[in-house]
């Protein structure tokens, strides 16, 4: 299994995931002598909605990292969901700073703590 470069990804992952705006953190790596691919994210929402996301905003980049994976369909593929949901292994524990808070939600409130830094600097100079 080859693990896709950031250059495969179009050097833009941030962006990437910030287009679908329900991703907090996603993480993969290929582990066992490359015979083993974990792929682990923290999202908002439901899985159903989350994988449409997948398949509807960044497919390519998905396609790339799940390629080489045995019988991965492809994420436009409508068994796309099956496939995961028969290779995923829940966590066994899992803890979050914000559970209550979704990404949209974080986001606003750095924009305002970023226009109150503005306003309390121009104060104090």
């Amino acid at each position: 299994m080859k693990i896709p470069s950031v250059s495969q990804l179009g050097g833009q992952n941030q962006s990437l995931m910030d287009r679908m705006g329900t991703v907090h953190d996603l993480r993969y790596l290929v582990f066992d002598n490359d015979t083993r691919l974990l792929f682990a994210s923290t999202f908002d929402g439901d899985w159903d909605q989350y994988l449409n996301d997948f398949g509807a905003l960044i497919p390519d980049p998905i396609d790339i990292v799940f390629g080489e994976a045995e019988g991965w369909p492809g994420i436009r593929n409508p068994t796309a969901k099956d496939w995961t949901a028969k290779h995923q292994v829940s966590s066994t524990f899992f803890y979050s700073a914000y559970p209550n808070e979704s990404v949209k939600d974080i986001w606003k409130a750095m924009k305002v703590k970023g226009g109150l830094d503005v306003l309390l600097d121009a104060e104090t100079s």
